[in-house]
């Protein structure tokens, strides 16, 4: 018998609000196959929607998508009810171009490039209002990424990912990017805090699927975590560094 936890009575609720919205159809919407969201719901595979599945949720259905998190996750919030707007103003929105140049958030993650600081967010993808706004032109950005409208910089803290990664740099990150292959380094809630990691799938692991989790720097050790117990923000695929 599956427990239905408060992210599965919200979604059930919000398709309840929405009655021309199926769970097919809003599981095609949202990338998945058709019955992405009735296993979800009605067999509790996955038992934990990932990042990028919450997100999608949030966009069509016009919520943050922080409402479909655990019920442990202190990072969720409660759906309010139907008389009530509910504030989407934290959801993360792709940057918008003008005359040529793409407008790029800045958020201040508190990403440490060492062992990581406890965190109750990840703002990249639940909502911190960007500290900052960076104007760059749009064909610069395309020699680094084929995806330029999602992307975000943060700033790098601690001294793990030396001498490739220095605390104070800025990063440039590719928020679709959420799957550690190839190799590379990416920022990622290991399950401790926001940590910039260089993440490798372990060759021939399987069920769970382990990821090793390592360091520039060789004074900190490297370490593994299943797959499935990552959240990764995105991929690092540009840097700042002043002369």
């Amino acid at each position: 018998m599956i427990v239905l936890n408060k992210a599965r009575v919200a979604l059930i609720e919000l398709m309840n609000r929405n009655p021309d919205c199926t769970l097919k159809s809003l599981s095609e919407a949202i990338g998945k196959n058709g019955t992405y969201l009735q296993q979800y719901i009605k067999r509790g595979s996955p038992q934990s929607l990932q990042e990028d599945v919450r997100r999608s949720l949030g966009q069509a259905l016009g919520v943050p998508a922080d409402v479909f998190r655990d019920d442990e996750d202190p990072r969720r919030v409660e759906l309010l009810p139907a008389d009530m707007k509910q504030d989407t103003s934290s959801s993360w929105t792709n940057p918008n171009h003008e005359d040529g140049r793409l407008v790029i958030p800045e958020f201040d993650v508190q990403a440490g490039a060492g062992p990581g600081a406890l965190l109750d967010h990840i703002a990249t993808e639940n909502g911190n209002i960007p500290v900052d706004q960076w104007q760059i032109p749009a064909r610069f950005l395309e020699a680094f990424t084929d995806n330029t409208q999602c992307l975000a910089i943060i700033q790098v803290r601690g001294d793990s990912m030396e001498p490739d990664y220095h605390s104070g740099e800025r990063v440039l990150i590719d928020l679709s990017h959420k799957i550690p292959s190839p190799p590379g380094i990416y920022v990622v809630w290991d399950g401790l805090g926001i940590v910039m990691k260089r993440l490798e799938v372990v060759f021939g692991s399987s069920d769970p699927v382990r990821v090793k989790i390592s360091s520039i720097n060789p004074a900190y050790d490297s370490y593994e975590r299943p797959l499935e117990d990552l959240s990764i923000s995105g991929r690092v695929v540009a840097k700042w560094m002043w002369k």
